[in-house]
């Protein structure tokens, strides 16, 4: 008898730990597979009223993933979106990418609406940029590399500024002395400034732009209840600023969770994101 009970008590055990084995699997799968788009509303007292309601889609550390084939699924929910502009925010591939996809993605995505691309860290490390540059000028995308420009809607204006990723020359401009250089031609428009790293409220907690929009956490990678984001790309614990929107005083800042992964640890908790974000009048 008691053999009996000690085999029905190991079957259940084992049962019970393959459940949980599949219920891991299962959320491992979505987290890596189901894309979600994450919408948010930010409301400027600087922003023009001809801007009110113009619609920013951010694609971010994609790295070369694909959703489907010929990135359908990735290109039905930018549709979805109904984005003005779509703003690619670094990383949009590395080493192991085959261009000829981002090609046909993007060529896809400047359909939609205008597309502008900054340079993430792993786009100089792998050497492609000067071959991603190629992509861009046949698809039609423009590459913001420490530029900005005005947008304009209906008698108003707002500034698009990108920065490149310090992933590149030594010699080059630093975000201060850029952001500087455009109030200096720019001094009271609205300012969205598209980069890579997440790390602004501590390098840069005073920059004189209005919003920011940007990448390179991942999520946190792992992202648990309660607790955020559990990696940093830099393999940190608990890292800050890994997702969502952050009041950083002078300015605001949205960090993308990405699409793709950098690193050899699967997300977890953690659906590859668009981003969303509608432009409102306070």
């Amino acid at each position: 008898m008691q053999g009996r009970a000690m085999k029905r008590r190991g079957r259940r055990i084992l049962t019970a730990v393959l459940l949980v084995m599949l219920v891991i699997a299962g959320i491992a799968a979505d987290s890596s597979l189901r894309l979600v788009t994450t919408e948010y509303d930010l409301r400027f007292s600087a922003l023009p009223s001809s801007f009110d309601g113009f619609r920013v889609l951010q694609i971010s550390d994609l790295h070369g993933a694909v959703f489907g084939k010929g990135n359908a699924r990735l290109l039905r929910a930018a549709a979805a979106a109904g984005p003005d502009l779509i703003a690619v925010t670094g990383d949009l591939a590395d080493g192991r990418t085959d261009l000829g996809e981002i090609e046909a993605l993007l060529t896809a995505l400047t359909e939609l609406a205008p597309v502008y691309y900054v340079s993430g860290n792993h786009e100089w490390s792998a050497g492609i940029l000067d071959a991603l540059g190629q992509v861009f000028r046949r698809s039609g995308v423009r590459w913001l590399r420490n530029e900005y420009l005005p947008l304009e809607r209906d008698g108003g204006a707002i500034v698009l500024a990108g920065v490149e990723d310090p992933n590149g020359w030594k010699d080059m401009e630093r975000p201060d002395t850029f952001t500087a250089r455009l109030r200096a031609g720019y001094p009271e428009e609205f300012t969205l400034l598209l980069a890579h790293r997440n790390d602004w409220p501590d390098k840069y907690p005073e920059l004189p732009v209005d919003l920011i929009l940007c990448g390179h956490g991942h999520g946190g990678i792992i992202r648990l209840p309660f607790l955020g984001g559990v990696l940093g790309s830099g393999y940190t614990l608990f890292p800050d600023w890994t997702a969502g929107v952050y009041d950083c005083g002078s300015y605001r800042m949205v960090v993308s969770r990405g699409l793709g992964s950098g690193v050899r640890i699967p997300r977890f908790l953690n659906n590859p994101e668009l981003v969303c974000v509608t432009l409102r009048c306070a």
